[in-house]
Order: structure tokens, then C-alpha cells, then sequence
């Protein structure tokens, strides 16, 4: 059974830190109900913890040690969507198959509500987006999903909500039973599909874009004295903004079985150290290298095929025109 903290005490704790009312009194007003400086943009704390709080009676997941992940991140929350969602099946439409992965399978589908993001100037509350595209995380053989999974999630929460990695709104429970997370959705997939889309042609603006996202998920992740543990190019995900290219960091330290955990890499490593013979640990990197170049092919973007027969000449360009 997991922990029953006195949730009025601990959202008093929260926000009765003087030090923080006078940081952020000027930044971002004051709450129109309770008249204390808010800690973000619409956001005060007070107020709306107290109201995800006297929620929590009318959701629930079906499991209990899920419930009080989910309510411990709401508790915790410092923004509109810095939270988990338990999401009723029944709210999600249109749902298509996307794809699978090694423990996962993917859908888009549309989210008939939407996240709680849209600032209400005049209201001075938040509302909630309306229909919107998601990307739906199903995680396989996760019928008897296991507490220390859950842990997990709770673990890297602060990772997941970080804004260098992809969005993830809450959680729901599918028709076979299985639990899923439900993320945003990025219409330019992963980066492999991108490069694939793009043809492998990215200008330097690019490039640096797109390090600079993945740089900061992962600056975010070790901060928390945390590991990613699997990542590679189908789990960046990739946005193309008016101005720039986001690429965001998806599947942070949830990379298992749901119903038993791997070791993960920060594990594994631990392990390595603490062995006074450094033989094993040379063998298993040359061993790393030979899988990465044995899967470098099916790994890397494709570039369009050729047909066999096609014949490439070129030519001098001559513009006589452009010499007068």
C-alpha cells in the first residue's frame, strides 16, 4: 500500500517558503483568489494544488500505487502541465497504429479534452486545449504492471516534465488492459524519420538546434543524478518550429518491461567500477561497438533507392548571357 501523506500539510510545505513569495511577488502577480504572489506564469500554487487535490475523488486508475504516482506528481506541480493525468480510454478517438517497439507499441489517436494550457486572461484560470493530436505509448505485458516501474516514473518525473523532453500529459489503460502514456505528438516523428524526410540535407542552424535540445534533456537528466540508459535517434523526437528545429529527448530511464526491470546503464556502470579486474569492461565495449556497427545500417537514415539501370553524367554549366 503506498504512502498516505496529510496532503493539506504537505501543500502548506509547498508554498509557505517566504524566500520564494519574494522572488517571485514581482515576476508573475499575485493570485486573483488568494491574493499570494503566483511562483509562474498563471500559476499559483496554493490554489491550484488545492484543486487537483480535491479531484483526486473523482479518477482513479484501477491501481492504487499508480494513483498515488500520479496525485505526487500533481502535488508537486509548479505549471499547468508539470503534472501527470489519469486519462479515462473513452476520452481518446480516432486511433490509428503507428508502430512497435522493443516493449511498446505506438498510436496517434486525438484527445477529445486536450492538456489544461490555454490562460484564460479574463477568466484569470486555466482551460483546457479541446481536441487534440497525441501520440498514445502502450506498454506491452504491462496488465500487472509492477510497483518498482512505477517508482520509476516517479524518479524521472522531473526529467519528463523538463522542457528539453517530450511532452508527456498522464497515463491511461487500454481495452486489452495494458497501461499507456500519453505524449504529445510530434509530426515530424523521430530523428530518423526526419532525416530520412529531409534527405540527410540540414543547414548548420540545424545541426545546432537540434544539439542544443538533445544537450539540454541530457543536462536535465544528469542534473537529477540520472541516466537516459537507451538512447539513440528513434527516441529524439523532432519539431519544426517557425524559427527553429526543437528536438526533444522521449523515453527517459522507462526503456523495460513493465512488468520486470532491466539494469539500466547507471547500473551496469556502477558494476564495472566496482570490479578491481578492467578486463571485463574493455570486452564489453568492444562487443557495444560491434553491435553498433552491425546495426549501423538498419540504424542510420535511408536515402532513396536508385534505380539500377540509371545512367548519371554531368556537364559544364554555361551561361553566356551572365559573361556580358
Amino acid at each position: 500500500m503506498p504512502p498516505q501523506p496529510d496532503v493539506n500539510v504537505q501543500v502548506v510545505q509547498h508554498v509557505q517558503s517566504a524566500q520564494n513569495i519574494k522572488l517571485f511577488a514581482n515576476r508573475y502577480g499575485d493570485c486573483f483568489e488568494c491574493g499570494i504572489a503566483r511562483i509562474g506564469s498563471g500559476w499559483c500554487k496554493i490554489c491550484e494544488i488545492k484543486a487537483l487535490v480535491n479531484n483526486f475523488c473523482n479518477w482513479t486508475s484501477g491501481n492504487e500505487y499508480l494513483d498515488y504516482v500520479i496525485r505526487t506528481t500533481q502535488e508537486s506541480a509548479t505549471e499547468s502541465v508539470d503534472f501527470l493525468e489519469w486519462i479515462p480510454w473513452e476520452r481518446f478517438i480516432l486511433t490509428e497504429y503507428l508502430g512497435k517497439g522493443a516493449f511498446s507499441t505506438v498510436y496517434s489517436s486525438y484527445w477529445l479534452e486536450g492538456p489544461r494550457w490555454i490562460w484564460d486572461e479574463e477568466g484569470e484560470s486555466w482551460l483546457r486545449n479541446g481536441p487534440i493530436k497525441v501520440a498514445i505509448k502502450r506498454i506491452d505485458n504491462s496488465h500487472n504492471i509492477t510497483n518498482k516501474y512505477l517508482d520509476e516514473i516517479l524518479r524521472y518525473h522531473k526529467c519528463i516534465q523538463n522542457g528539453s523532453v517530450a511532452d508527456c500529459f498522464g497515463m491511461t489503460r487500454d481495452t486489452t488492459g495494458c497501461y499507456a502514456f500519453i505524449m504529445r505528438f510530434y509530426e515530424n516523428g523521430n530523428l530518423y524519420e526526419y532525416l530520412d524526410h529531409s534527405m540527410g540535407v540540414l543547414c548548420w542552424r540545424d545541426i545546432v538546434d537540434m544539439l542544443w535540445g538533445i544537450s539540454g534533456g541530457l543536462h536535465q537528466i544528469h542534473k537529477e543524478n540520472l541516466c537516459h540508459g537507451n538512447l539513440h535517434g528513434g527516441n529524439l523526437l523532432v519539431e519544426n518550429e517557425p524559427e527553429s528545429i526543437d528536438t526533444r529527448i522521449a523515453d527517459v530511464g522507462l526503456h523495460s518491461p513493465a512488468d520486470e526491470l532491466y539494469e539500466t546503464l547507471g547500473d551496469w556502470v556502477t558494476a564495472i567500477c566496482d570490479n578491481p579486474d578492467p578486463s571485463p569492461l574493455s570486452d564489453q565495449f568492444d562487443a557495444a561497438e560491434e553491435k553498433k556497427f552491425a546495426d549501423f545500417e538498419t540504424k542510420a537514415f535511408l536515402q532513396p533507392k536508385t534505380h539500377p539501370q540509371a545512367k548519371y553524367t554531368s556537364q559544364p554549366i554555361y551561361f553566356p548571357e551572365l559573361l556580358d
